[in-house]
């Protein structure tokens, strides 16, 4: 009998049998403990995953890995839907099985390899809360917005980046870390959903808002000099991007770019490593130099990836593969 399937098996023996049941949970191995079998407690155990471990995922579905979890980890799972992705072919009640857990960090793992009680025909554990909807996240910080999802919204960088391998991984600073301070402040450049990729270089870069206007391409102006070369587009409806440390800019103020335009090469001016910073506004200004202040910090939402799986991101947690 496959993993989960022993682990629906036991636990369903488990609320009607009591202590002998849970006893053959134990010689199982299957690591449920009584607490969970009897109160369906937040804190389910990893079971039943490969020599890898169960992967933690962006999205509901396979393909958006952001690390594996060994067999026996404790997770705390604060919602389930039922209409993820398949994965491994599981199948239950003669259907595919489409459950997924999403983690109090707002990452997913596949239901099947958790010792969550077992789903039931609507595809739901008794006792655990439902997501409502799978791209449901929580509010934005507070002076903080969403990027609108009718907006396209690309991952900034191409094929090209990291000698052709085509993705990067969100390896820096993460929302209200370093630098990345400010949802609505009214003088500074409000950077609280910025995010660091790890990039060579020279990799090329695009904007992440797509079409629009080049409101200023040149070095930061005082105050803004940490980053360095970079360059800032007008999206329309006040929702602009921002892109910095670049080593060239190969755009110019007042230019139109579509959403395949290079707008400049990774770098790491402004006094850091190589890699890009980019980040997302609404309602923003801009001084006469170039120095952008005011507005609200965006968080980006529904980022579009072109190369690797069809789909996109419903948003970009920390460490995360992120594709072209």
């Amino acid at each position: 009998m496959e993993a989960k399937g022993l682990a629906m098996s036991i636990i369903t023996l488990a609320r009607t049998c009591g202590v002998v049941a849970l006893a053959v949970l134990a010689a199982a191995g299957v690591g449920v403990n009584p607490a969970q079998a009897a109160t369906h407690r937040a804190t389910y155990r990893v079971t039943g995953a490969d020599s890898r471990g169960l992967a933690v995922q962006s999205e509901p579905r396979a393909g958006h890995v952001i690390r594996y979890v060994a067999n026996g980890t404790a997770l705390n799972v604060v919602c389930q839907i039922n209409d993820g992705g398949q994965v491994d072919g599981k199948a239950h009640r003669g259907r595919p099985f489409t459950t997924w857990d999403r983690l109090s960090d707002g990452t997913w793992v596949y239901d099947w390899y958790m010792t969550t009680p077992t789903v039931g025909a609507d595809g739901y554990s008794s006792g655990i809360k439902r997501c409502g909807t799978k791209s449901a996240l929580p509010s934005p910080a507070s002076g903080c917005v969403d990027w609108p999802a009718s907006k396209f919204l690309q991952t900034p960088l191409t094929r090209a980046a990291n000698s052709g391998a085509g993705y990067a991984w969100q390896n820096g600073s993460y929302y209200d870390e370093g630098f990345h301070k400010g949802c609505g402040s009214a003088t500074t450049m409000n950077q609280h959903y910025a995010l660091d990729l790890g990039m060579k270089l020279g990799d090329p870069v695009l904007a992440p808002g797509g079409a629009g206007t080049v409101k200023y391409a040149g070095w930061a102006p005082k105050g803004w000099q940490t980053c360095g070369q970079y360059v800032v587009v007008d999206h329309g409806g006040g929702w602009w991007s921002v892109v910095c440390h670049l080593e060239r800019i190969a755009v110019r103020t007042g230019q139109r770019i579509t959403k395949n335009t290079i707008v400049g090469t990774v770098g790491g001016t402004g006094g850091f490593a190589p890699h890009l910073h980019f980040s997302l506004m609404r309602n923003a200004k801009i001084t006469s130099d170039g120095g952008v202040y005011g507005g609200q910090s965006a968080r980006p939402r529904h980022v579009h990836h072109l190369g690797c799986i069809a789909g996109h991101y419903d948003h970009i947690v920390k460490g995360q593969k992120i594709c072209y």
